[in-house]
């Protein structure tokens, strides 16, 4: 395989995410992440000061990418319409999806982030807490704790509880048909919403 002259972080981040979602988090060693993108591991280590910073730079685009599809649709009160929003980019992003879908943060992240990152991925966190708040409102519900955590299990937890199986399949079109994970995630957010005070 040839090496290009010039890496880029995108080029790292990709190939860590590719790394998690085929093997899960273990697999995304620093050389197995340079190998993946074809670079020495110096020009790895001259993008990236750690694994830590590395995966969390991973976490964060695939996070960063479903916040952008998904939070619009909060903000103006479609729960419904957020729920495909969230089915429809796992779908489309499969090895991202499998990346912030089936492992948790601190899965990947097991030291300190560097600040800017670190700043970054929390900003990233409050627009979602703050879309969930935007939805309440639309939908004319209190804003408290238990309204916010439901809230956040029927748009995200329990379609990604639903998702789960055809993102583990190895055949999912076979073994889990996309259209069943749907009618669950949909069901799940529908019930959920209702309980809301």
């Amino acid at each position: 395989m040839v090496r290009k002259a010039d890496f880029t972080k995108d080029d790292f981040i990709l190939a860590a995410i590719d790394l998690v979602s085929l093997g899960g988090p273990s697999s995304a060693t620093m050389a197995a992440i340079a190998h993946r993108a074809s670079a020495p591991t110096g020009s790895l280590y001259h993008r990236f000061p750690s694994r830590t910073a590395l995966l969390g730079a991973a976490w964060l685009h695939c996070l960063a990418s479903m916040a952008h599809d998904v939070t619009p649709l909060l903000e103006t009160g479609q729960s419904h319409e957020a729920i495909s929003a969230l089915l429809n980019w796992a779908t489309k992003n499969p090895a991202a999806a499998r990346l912030i879908m089936l492992y948790h943060e601190n899965d990947l992240i097991d030291g300190e982030l560097p600040p800017r990152l670190l700043k970054t991925l929390n900003t990233v966190n409050k627009k979602l807490g703050t879309a969930l708040s935007a939805l309440l409102k639309k939908k004319n519900k209190a804003l408290s704790a238990p309204n916010l955590a439901l809230a956040n299990f029927a748009i995200f937890d329990g379609p990604i509880a639903a998702i789960k199986p055809y993102l583990r399949s190895h055949k999912p079109s076979l073994t889990f048909p996309i259209d069943k994970c749907r009618a669950a995630a949909h069901a799940c957010g529908k019930a959920s919403l209702k309980l809301l005070d």
